[in-house]
């Protein structure tokens, strides 16, 4: 590898990257302990939406983009075929996430804010290719991590 993409890496930015994608790759794996607990509390996107929030859209993103997919070629987990709506999501918690905290700072109205934002996008987005049930189901079945990632996103992101 060249100096540049060492330097990224070690840049501040690289080594929080790193982190918020360790800790997406990782939460789940300790919810997934929990039967029903993936499902219910989404933790794939909670250091995507600190990232975001504290770090930014760069972060954000990359912690989006690269959790599920790193995940899925080292675990097997997300499944192939949750990658496609994972990365809608991901993209669309850090897009805005970091547009509405960098407005309304770090603070659990932004992250609810952002947490409806992307989820009702989503299921707009989704709702024309997989029917209303599929698209909506995250605010039924997901609606206790959706909650507790609003709650405990904008504390984190203050001490990130």
């Amino acid at each position: 590898m060249n100096n540049q993409v060492y330097t990224l890496i070690a840049s501040r930015l690289g080594l929080r990257s790193l982190l918020f994608i360790a800790g997406n790759i990782a939460l789940p794996h300790l919810f997934h302990l929990v039967p029903g607990g993936g499902i219910a509390f989404l933790p794939i996107y909670w250091f995507t939406l600190i990232g975001a929030m504290a770090c930014g859209l760069t972060v954000g993103l990359t912690a989006a983009l690269l959790s599920p997919l790193l995940g899925w070629l080292i675990f097997g987990a997300p499944a192939a075929d949750m990658l496609p709506d994972m990365l809608l999501k991901g993209t669309l918690l850090s897009l805005c996430a970091s547009f509405i905290s960098r407005r309304l700072g770090r603070n659990i109205p932004a992250a609810a804010l952002s947490v409806a934002a992307t989820w009702l996008l989503a299921a707009l987005a989704e709702w024309p290719l997989t029917g209303a049930a599929y698209a909506f189901q995250d605010f039924v079945t997901g609606l206790p991590g959706l909650l507790l990632m609003s709650i405990v996103a904008p504390w984190a992101a203050r001490k990130a």
